[in-house]
């Protein structure tokens, strides 16, 4: 069987591919397809501590919530303060820029996490009311610290967005500790195809949504303040299909047994891979991502050539990783259903072998181990 075990787009369970195979109507029209809808909102409220009439489930890859936080939210001229410590932090202030505002970028180091205490100076000082951040940046493998920061920025009487793309349904999140703009996606930790976009907005980030009234049309998320008429265009009914299958196995499951699991093949996948010799990314185990672990590499190791044969020869893809870290990195996915030993020791097998196809020095039995041993 061949495994996808980058940070997304992940493996597809077989219940998401069964859900993609049901037999469709017409979303537009059949009162069925509302009631999926609803269904896979309220799992979506529940997970996330927001309202149900505050979430949306929107056909478009996660990227499109992001650019559509901005465009709704941000005029002309404001000044934003945008949190960073990687790639997608700083395309979080490009996308600002684009918009017409003025992002103000303070960065931390790609192995640090965002600092609240630090933050808490800059907050004060700016009469900026937005603030962005990224919860999961992928390509470092790092979790930033969400709640204390959505603590600081609501002290300093701010609005926060949050891009949650690679953390929702791996870590808990709740959109209570002060978080405006929460967005998603379908491809992560909720292994269903990319495509969907999954939003949660506060009543205040409503209320500023409303008074600057953007005037685009599929961006517009005033569109789906109200679907009592139906929804803005048409939805797509089998990603809809995917994304409820999967949210019901996570609630069966269980929220923080969800989030045990992540944290428990976490440790395992790091334990099990610094013993080949690779060193992980995040300066602390505090700031490692339950959902991806990124490692540099060891010296003489290829990236493409490690990854290649990983795929080629044993049916295993892991990914690269961008920015800084490009051709220095790799990075593992553990997201939601492959979050457990059945796939994650088949990994650390397959690296292990290709590292020795490649002439590396190391003992597969030692990384073995280490991955058994548990927390």
């Amino acid at each position: 069987m061949k495994m996808i075990m980058t940070p997304g787009p992940t493996h597809e369970p077989p219940y998401v591919r069964e859900a993609l195979g049901i037999e469709t109507s017409n979303p537009d029209l059949d009162p069925e397809f509302m009631k999926k809808y609803m269904e896979a909102r309220s799992i979506i409220s529940e997970m996330l501590g927001a309202r149900s009439d505050n979430v949306i489930i929107w056909v478009g890859e996660a990227m499109s919530g992001l650019e559509a936080a901005v465009a709704n939210l941000i005029r002309s001229g404001e000044e934003v303060i945008s949190l960073s410590n990687g790639v997608f932090g700083d395309y979080f202030s490009e996308l600002v820029r684009r918009y017409g505002g003025r992002p103000r970028l303070i960065r931390w180091d790609i192995r640090h996490a965002v600092n609240p205490d630090s933050l808490e100076k800059v907050l004060r000082d700016s009469d900026a009311s937005i603030v962005t951040m990224v919860h999961c940046e992928t390509p470092s493998g790092m979790l930033n610290p969400l709640h204390e920061v959505a603590d600081a920025v609501k002290k300093n009487g701010k609005l926060l967005i949050v891009d949650a793309v690679s953390s929702i349904g791996a870590v808990n999140i709740d959109t209570r500790w002060g978080i405006d703009v929460l967005i998603g996606g379908s491809q992560k930790a909720l292994n269903a195809p990319a495509g969907l976009t999954i939003m949660t907005i506060s009543d205040e980030a409503w209320r500023i949504i409303e008074d600057r009234k953007y005037e685009g049309y599929y961006l517009n998320l005033l569109n789906w303040k109200n679907l009592e008429t139906g929804f803005p265009y048409t939805h797509s009914e089998p990603l809809l299909n995917a994304l409820a299958a999967s949210l019901r196995h996570i609630m069966r499951e269980g929220f923080n047994e969800v989030y045990r699991r992540h944290m428990d093949i976490r440790d395992r996948v790091i334990r099990a891979v610094t013993t080949y010799g690779f060193t992980p990314v995040p300066a602390s185990m505090e700031w490692a991502s339950p959902s991806v672990s990124a490692f540099y590499l060891p010296s003489g190791i290829s990236d493409a050539t490690l990854r290649d044969v990983m795929w080629r020869k044993y049916g295993v893809m892991i990914g690269g990783s961008l920015g800084e870290l490009s051709g220095k990195a790799i990075r593992i996915g553990h997201m939601g259903y492959t979050a457990n030993t059945e796939f994650m020791l088949p990994t650390i097998t397959a690296l292990g072998a290709a590292l020795k196809d490649l002439g590396a020095s190391i003992d597969m039995n030692d990384a073995i181990d280490a991955f058994m041993r548990g927390s």
